[in-house]
């Protein structure tokens, strides 16, 4: 995406909603102990990255998947019990949503880390 394209509002929603179905796919497939294919982590990733970049609220849910990933490739293992793979009730307390929403900046630089950074 070059730096002077600014994506329209109906865009980004079209953006938002595609990586949210992205994040269910990863999420199926965690929750069936199938591994997630690298190209639905990286296309989830960038998804995340073109809402951040462009100041548009990210889908929870994308979020969670993608912290998810990191720490399972973090510890080099997949989930074994199986309510490892569902995802977390939201947090109630204001302090540990503040702790996620960082966990989750955290690991939108981890990602941006990835991404090329020539020729888009």
């Amino acid at each position: 995406m070059s730096k002077g394209f600014k994506p329209r509002p109906e865009q980004l929603e079209t953006v938002a909603e595609l990586t949210t179905r992205l994040a269910e796919q990863a999420m199926a497939e965690m929750m069936s102990r199938r591994p997630v294919s690298e190209e639905t982590v990286r296309s989830l990733a960038d998804g995340v990255l073109i809402l951040d970049e462009n100041a548009h609220p990210i889908p929870r849910l994308a979020l969670d998947v993608l912290m998810r990933i990191h720490r399972e490739r973090a510890s080099g293992s997949l989930p074994t019990d199986p309510d490892a793979g569902s995802v977390p009730a939201p947090e109630t307390d204001a302090d540990e949503r503040s702790e996620v929403l960082s966990a989750g900046h955290k690991v939108l630089r981890l990602f941006r880390s990835f991404r090329p950074r020539s020729g888009r």
